[in-house]
């Protein structure tokens, strides 16, 4: 029996983006490869491969340029060009990028209707689920998986921030939503904020006001850019000023850093970074959500059921653990194992 789970991608909360709280949820079937590429396939109305021409930058209400490059369902035909909605905040668009294409799964009666939720991704020449689309001939299905452990010593923005705005001695502080953060300026308080003017998609920003006054800004990279443990990085750069301002009426202030200065390394984890690889366990198809054939996402539990003495199997998911330090884990599919070494 299928497990059926419900994902909530939340960007109304503190990696929001952007300033406004939206949030999509969708709801997926956790269920083994084949039956997820036939049931995708089966519930669209359009299925096809597209080049975007060009893209609209906002994070609500874009639009993107494509041109149809082959169709596997569906009216369309190859060299017809479409505006899709774009963007990639929590109106469940999609952060289409320029130049790239995209295998389209279309559940509407307009093909351009391409969301989220639905099996839309990049794609690259060769990808096993544009053979099958092809051919008919499915990707090979693991068997087993082999999970990599990771450690290092944490940094993020959160302590940083929280120990510049707390007097020697105290407890570290706590970020504050903008409003709040603008009173705290006024009033002449420390504080720390978002600064969403200066933060991308592979770097998230913060600004603040130190406990003896100074304005500093804080960035931490790659942030979500990575889904892999122990990769991220934080620095500090002081600013001559905060400015903000509110772009219109109900909407939260704007801080943004005036003049930083030269950029401060605060912590890095990859220097702490240790990995190593255990032995290859049974794999359950139902542990993953084949978004992707070839690097699904998997969630497993802590407890690992041993593969043991069986023959090798034809393919393996190699999985690396998220930045969370959950059970979530980022895996692509490989003929070999990696070599084990002992648990770092």
């Amino acid at each position: 029996m299928m497990t059926r789970r419900i994902w909530l991608v939340v960007i109304a909360a503190l990696f929001a983006w952007p300033t406004a709280a939206h949030a999509c949820s969708c709801a997926k079937e956790s269920t083994n490869l084949p039956t997820a590429l036939r049931t995708a396939r089966s519930g669209a109305t359009a299925i096809y491969r597209a080049r975007l021409i060009s893209v609209d930058s906002r994070a609500f209400g874009g639009l993107a340029s494509a041109e149809v490059l082959e169709v596997f369902k569906g009216q369309l035909k190859p060299g017809d060009r479409l505006e899709l909605p774009s963007g990639g905040g929590g109106d469940c668009t999609i952060a289409f990028e320029a130049g790239r294409e995209y295998l389209m799964y279309a559940h509407r009666e307009n093909p351009a209707e391409v969301y989220f939720c639905s099996r839309t991704r990049l794609v690259t020449e060769g990808d096993s689920e544009l053979v099958w689309l092809r051919t008919g001939k499915l990707p090979p299905v693991p068997v087993a998986l082999q999970r990599e452990s990771v450690s290092c010593e944490p940094c993020d923005h959160f302590s940083i921030g929280g120990r510049l705005i707390a007097a020697p001695g105290a407890a570290p502080g706590l970020w504050e939503w903008q409003p709040q953060a603008a009173a705290a300026m006024k009033a002449g308080k420390p504080f720390y904020t978002r600064s969403d003017p200066a933060s991308t998609p592979t770097s998230f920003v913060m600004v603040g006001r130190s406990w003896d006054g100074k304005p500093f800004e804080l960035t931490q990279t790659p942030h979500h850019s990575v889904d892999a443990a122990c990769m991220q990085k934080v620095q500090l750069r002081w600013c001559k000023s905060l400015d903000v301002s509110t772009p219109a009426p109900n909407m939260y202030p704007r801080f943004q850093c005036v003049e930083p200065g030269e950029a401060l390394p605060q912590c890095d984890e990859s220097k702490s970074r240790k990995a190593a690889w255990m032995p290859l366990e049974v794999l359950s198809p139902e542990q993953c959500d084949w978004h992707s054939p070839d690097e699904p996402t998997c969630y497993l539990s802590a407890t690992a059921r041993p593969f043991g003495q069986r023959a090798p199997p034809s393919a393996i998911l190699l999985c690396h653990p998220g930045p969370d330090g959950g059970r979530r884990y980022s895996c692509r599919v490989a003929r070999t194992p990696m070599p084990t070494s002992p648990n770092p």
